[in-house]
């Protein structure tokens, strides 16, 4: 196959595979993710890299010599003392030239004809380094092709040597190759039980065929390759990076990566979509009981209602009786000649007091009624707050999405949370509902406009009885006292009887209908209030329930693509 077909196919996958990562960046950025943004960035640059080997090892344990041995060039400086404090990157240039990247990296550029295919990274000890070098280390990791973990040949069971293989291997999915270096320091059969123990340490951590290599830089640099054991894994390098096979393997290994960073955006979807859920059927639940405590207030106004009515029948049938029996013919006859000595006894000034009369006893009457009717009100108010608050602490300190995905996401559902908490908290407390309840200040008494909003809404209740109530017995029996006084003729007794139950159940329903209408509107404005102060968790809520359905569709299109673009690399020629 010829070297121009080899880099088509080559360049076609690699276009398409940059085309997934393209889509792909989006989406963690959306989820606010950093991390995987950047393993994105640092994958979609590594496809036009040269091949990345990532040495990694505990200090003395031969790294800078090995290198130094497979490049046939000292390229990394050897020291008794552990002289190896930043990570190293051996890159090919035509000319050598060394630069400081940062305090912890360092760029070394050389013209060696295998740098050309592979560029090494040469890590700090990992039982000496410090945590900015780790994270470093970490970072070049993600994107390696091969890393190779190089043991004393006499001490392969350093335990942070098989830590970072833990993350290489679990987390990312790195090709892994195991050289025990110092081969030379150690007899026949003690390197054969060490290169066992390496095999059984790597099957552990799911490894089911470990490639291992035995080296010794002394050997190599004295002449002796025919035992020093790089001729082995150069030809290795050669067969599976530098040959025909580094194209497909390099694929391969981007395609590791990207499916553990599609795996990961996954899961973070499936967490965001799981706490929306919870929060939607919290906004479902908080309608629900806002709903239910609207009929139950309208429950209790009409009971208050009809308390108050019945009350008023009550009364109006008294003053009734006693209007009929002051229209006897003997009580008119006496009320006609007393008059004619006082003004006092005229017809006019006795259906006055029968008024007043009628005015006081509806007050003295309708104070308790409208007070126990208030109480009863507020008190259910005050339950359905407090238990709308203990809702909202339930999902504040709930999070089910993990720390590091959605960071800025889960804070602000946090600040969400906490700014509707707060709003329903002081509806308890302060006057939050006067304002809105006495826009109209001349439809309540100067009383209703002092004290905590749960005061005023008893203030309100008892004042809107007392208007209602004004409203209706104010003009009642003054126009009968007129009618009365222009008809003094007994003969007429009947329709003057009539005109006053007329009067007054005129009076009753007009009662009755202004006070139900007063009422609900009043006290809708307090439903409305709360209501309100939960709209910024519903618009929370709609806002990312409308945000996660594209970024699934997305993510689909993507994860189904790269499964069809995999199954294509895999079976294609290069």
């Amino acid at each position: 196959m010829s070297y121009t077909l080899i880099n088509k196919t080559f360049t076609q996958f690699k276009y398409r595979l940059d085309e997934l990562l393209k889509a792909l960046n989006p989406i963690a950025f959306d989820i606010n993710n950093k991390e995987l943004q950047q393993v994105i960035d640092d994958i979609r640059g590594n496809l036009n890299e040269p091949f990345l080997f990532v040495v990694v090892g505990e200090v003395k344990a031969g790294k800078s010599s090995f290198i130094n041995a497979l490049l046939g060039e000292d390229v990394c400086a050897v020291d008794a003392a552990p002289c190896t404090d930043v990570i190293q990157q051996l890159v090919y240039a035509p000319e050598k030239s060394e630069v400081n990247i940062s305090e912890h990296l360092r760029r070394i550029s050389l013209p060696n004809e295998i740098l050309k295919s592979i560029a090494i990274v040469d890590t700090p000890g990992t039982n000496t380094i410090v945590q900015n070098h780790q994270e470093i280390t970490q970072k070049f990791i993600p994107n390696s092709d091969l890393v190779l973990f190089v043991f004393p040949a006499k001490n392969p069971h350093t335990l942070s040597a098989w830590e970072l293989l833990d993350y290489v291997s679990a987390e990312w999915r790195r090709k892994v190759v195991f050289v025990l270096q110092q081969a030379d320091l150690t007899k026949p059969e003690e390197l054969r039980i060490n290169t066992e123990k390496v095999k059984e340490y790597a099957i552990k951590r799911d490894i089911s065929e470990p490639v291992i290599f035995a080296t010794s830089a002394e050997w190599e640099q004295e002449g002796e390759t025919d035992k020093s054991g790089f001729n082995e894994i150069r030809a290795f390098i050669h067969d599976t990076i530098t040959g025909g096979n580094q194209y497909k393997l390099k694929l391969q290994s981007t395609l590791s990566t990207c499916e553990q960073t599609i795996s990961k955006i996954g899961s973070a979807l499936e967490e965001r979509h799981q706490q929306i859920d919870i929060d939607a059927r919290m906004v479902d639940k908080i309608k629900t009981r806002l709903t239910s405590g609207e009929k139950q207030t309208n429950y209790e106004i009409n009971s208050l209602v009809d308390r108050l009515t019945a009350n008023y029948d009550r009364i109006a049938n008294e003053v009734t009786l006693e209007f009929e029996e002051g229209l006897g013919v003997f009580a008119l006859f006496k009320r006609s000649f007393s008059a004619m000595f006082s003004q006092k006894e005229t017809m006019k000034s006795w259906i006055n007091e029968l008024q007043n009369r009628f005015e006081r006893k509806l007050h003295n009457t309708f104070e308790d009624i409208a007070s126990d009717g208030a109480q009863h009100f507020v008190n259910g108010i005050r339950q359905l707050l407090q238990s709308l608050i203990e809702d909202l602490n339930r999902i504040h300190s709930s999070q089910t999405l993990s720390e590091d995905i959605f960071l800025r996401i889960g804070d602000q559902r946090r600040e969400v949370i906490e700014d509707v908490r707060t709003k329903v908290s002081q509806l308890l407390k302060n006057d939050s509902f006067v304002n809105t309840l006495t826009s109209d200040p001349g439809s309540i008494a100067p009383t209703a406009m002092g004290g905590g909003a749960l005061a005023v809404i008893g203030t309100i209740i008892m004042t809107t009885t007392q208007m209602a109530f004004m409203d209706v017995t104010g003009g009642v029996l003054t126009g009968i006292g007129l009618i009365i006084a222009a008809s003094m003729l007994v003969f007429k007794r009947s329709k003057i009887k009539r005109t006053f139950r007329e009067g007054l159940q005129k009076g009753r329903v007009q009662f009755e209908a202004e006070l139900q209408e007063k009422l609900a509107g009043k006290l809708r404005i307090i439903y409305e209030e709360i209501d309100r102060s939960f709209l910024g968790f519903y618009e929370y809520v709609s806002t990312e329930e409308q945000r996660l359905q594209p970024l699934w569709e997305q993510y689909n299109d993507v994860r189904d693509k790269f499964v069809g673009l995999s199954g294509e690399i895999s079976s294609a020629d290069y």
